[in-house]
């Protein structure tokens, strides 16, 4: 018996090969095949005057728009303009910041102009885009991508009325050329339209590019800076902007100093601590785990190092995945892009798993899948040579910002939900942002008490949990070191529960006066460990953590091992040796 789509298909195809359907169908396509050219002028122009997006610079939220005037502008609302001389031919970006973030009160962190210019403000700016260039190509990455989604939705309805309109005058016209007219007369038809469409589109322009073409002062606190020759058209922000620059540039040297001060010294004690890295033994596979990095570059760029070093040593295939739950970003903006993109680099040729964190928006999520990670949705993905699942975290936290759910689901209900999978999947890796998703998956009440009652972890015993349908589970989110525990499950396996300290070294409570950004060397210990699995059971046998004190100085632990020598499963290190 023939399917609906199967009997569609044949009407389809029927109508196509009887002759009665072949002359209207042809007509019907030449008259939207015109449309679409005729139209294309007037979809372009509503796209540059329509392109609209809403993200955050800094701490405050923004919107952006295009100007056909030749410029890029700032917009600071009361506070006036400031004009930059940067522009993609006659199309420039357009950022109005929408008003000084409220953040919670912080010193520095007032409503008025001068939250911009305070010491702590300025510090914070200089973290967040020590590297303008990078975070402008994500916000003009954000607006291109808006641009060529209202230009197709405006090519499309635009050619569907004028092409259906060309029908419908045809019909009710009973126009008929002679057929040795017929295509001159179309061509110079639809010229003519072409050319009247492009007046209106002109038209329709008329008051984007409106407007002053620069500002009436000039700002030589600019000069030798990407966007030297910059103007506003505000006396009081010329003054203030000379002030805030040098102070911006003077933060910039310091940060810098002190980042390769720190990259530098965990370089060294990296290179010193070779012979303290473990790598798989026999049968084995290394998983390098990431938490909590929040876009700080210094540390990406270290554990990157540590790849490349168990690449080195070890092996190509070392570490042969890289799993990642949450808080790759400060704030989930535009800027960030970039940031994600090193991420991703940081395991090489190896698959990379990861949950979007409280600090994630959807654009991040985006950015994540497009730089080549598995975004987990709940649902268990096979990725490499393991299966995993996860969520991300169902509520949102702005950089300075309150916390609110995305939706109507709570970090219980994630944790419900992802246990109902986990019983009918049975998944090598569990990973989640939060322990209070955690809890629940593990059927505990809370995380830190249950952690407490950890035994030995070569040593089976009576735990009093559940058996958990997963070799390993991970969360992170708390920035803090705490040892994981080993539960023992009753058909002889067992699941490593381990929760991620902050990669990044960022602090866990930010405040304007205190805080953790990607161009700042860790504000506090920063560790990851590198995971050791079975590779024919899946269970995890041992792990090694990485760690960074705030002055780059490395602790390289040694190896723990994990699970029951009497299954046969773990190899000790008396047997890796022979």
């Amino acid at each position: 018996m023939r399917t609906r789509l199967e009997r569609a298909l044949a009407r389809v195809r029927g109508l196509v090969a009887d002759p009665r359907w072949r002359r209207p169908a042809a007509v019907a396509l030449a008259a939207y095949a015109a449309a679409a050219v005729v139209v294309l002028p007037l979809s372009l122009a509503r796209a540059l005057t329509a392109t609209e997006v809403h993200d955050t610079i800094g701490v405050s939220p923004s919107t952006f728009t295009l100007t056909t005037a030749g410029h890029s502008e700032l917009r600071l609302g009361v506070a006036g303009t400031v004009y930059l001389p940067r522009s993609n031919g006659p199309l420039g970006l357009v950022a109005t910041v929408d008003g000084p973030a409220e953040t919670s009160g912080a010193p520095g962190s007032g409503g008025d102009l001068a939250a911009f210019v305070s010491p702590e403000m300025l510090g914070l700016y200089a973290g967040l885009f020590h590297d303008p260039e990078t975070a402008v190509r994500g916000y003009v990455e954000l607006v291109e991508r808006a641009l060529v989604r209202q230009a197709l939705i405006g090519e499309v309805v635009l050619t569907a009325v004028a092409g259906t309109g060309l029908l419908v005058a045809r019909q009710l016209l009973g126009v008929r050329f002679p057929i040795r007219h017929r295509r001159s007369r179309t061509v110079v038809a639809v010229a003519s339209a072409l050319v009247l469409s492009s007046v209106l589109a002109a038209w329709q322009l008329r008051g984007a590019g409106d407007g002053p073409r620069s500002g009436t002062y000039s700002l030589p606190a600019l000069d030798g800076t990407q966007v030297e020759g910059a103007t506003t058209d505000s006396p009081v922000l010329r003054l203030l902007l000379g002030d805030a620059i040098p102070k911006v540039q003077t933060l910039v040297r310091r940060q810098e100093s002190a980042t390769d001060k720190f990259r530098s010294t965990a370089t060294a004690g990296l290179l010193a601590s070779r012979d303290q890295m473990s790598g798989p033994r026999e049968g084995e596979t290394a998983v390098l785990m990431q938490s909590d990095m929040h876009c700080n570059e210094v540390m990406i760029a270290v554990q990157g190092e540590v790849r490349r070093l168990l690449t080195e040593q070890f092996g190509e295939d070392t570490p042969a995945f890289m799993a990642v739950t949450g808080d790759l970003t400060t704030n989930g903006t535009a800027a960030e892009r970039s940031c994600i993109e090193q991420e991703r680099k940081i395991a090489g040729d190896a698959p990379v798993a990861a949950v979007t964190g409280n600090h994630e928006s959807e654009l991040s999520a985006e950015h994540m899948k497009a730089a080549g990670m598995t975004v987990l949705d709940g649902s268990t993905e096979d990725v490499g040579d393991l299966s995993v699942l996860g969520d991300g975290d169902p509520e949102r936290t702005e950089l300075f910002g309150g916390t609110g759910q995305r939706g109507d689901e709570s970090e219980a209900d994630v944790g419900q939900r992802l246990r109902k999978t986990a019983e009918e999947d049975h998944p090598d890796l569990v990973l989640m942002h939060e322990a209070y998703a955690a809890a629940p998956f593990l059927g505990v009440t809370d995380m830190t008490t249950f952690l407490q009652g950890a035994g030995r972890s070569t040593v089976r015993e009576e735990d009093g949990i559940d058996d958990v349908p997963a070799s390993a589970v991970f969360y992170g989110h708390w920035h803090r070191r705490v040892p994981p525990r080993v539960l023992w499950n009753s058909d002889g396996t067992w699941t490593l529960v381990m929760e991620l300290d902050t990669s990044g070294g960022a602090i866990d409570t930010p405040t304007v006066g205190h805080f953790s950004t990607p161009w700042t060397a860790p504000q506090q210990e920063a560790s990851f460990p590198v995971v050791f699995m079975d590779r024919d059971t899946h269970l995890v046998t041992g792990y090694q953590i990485y760690s960074f004190d705030t002055d780059g100085s490395v602790t390289v632990e040694p190896r723990v091992e994990v699970g029951d020598p009497s299954t046969g499963t773990v190899t000790t290190p008396d047997q890796a040796d022979r």
